[in-house]
């Protein structure tokens, strides 16, 4: 999920080699529904119309969270996704969880 227009979201994933679409959340809908912090104070979130969404990660497999993982509000969190799990690490602690059910 991107709160970033579709467009810059889709020039991120393919520069990042993510193989898969990011859902484009440019009213926070989504991240509201899932209680992603927004923060309004850092000194550029002028530059957002309604601030920027803090650095999270779900994986579900349909209503089952496998994975969830939600940043505190930090001043560093503007650019660069501080604190983000690696999309290896994540993969490793839901892996288990698949593989139990094949």
């Amino acid at each position: 999920m991107s709160t970033d227009p579709p467009a810059a979201s889709k020039r991120w994933l393919e520069r990042a080699g993510v193989p898969f679409r990011a859902l484009a959340d440019e009213d926070h809908r989504v991240a509201d529904r899932f209680a992603v912090p927004i923060s309004r104070y850092h000194p550029k979130a002028w530059t957002y119309e309604d601030g920027f969404t803090q650095p999270a990660v779900f994986a579900y497999r349909g209503e089952e969270p496998l994975y969830v993982f939600v940043a505190a509000p930090r001043l560093t969190n503007l650019f660069g996704a501080a604190g983000r799990p690696a999309a290896e690490e994540v993969l490793e602690a839901i892996r288990p969880r698949l593989a139990s059910d094949a």
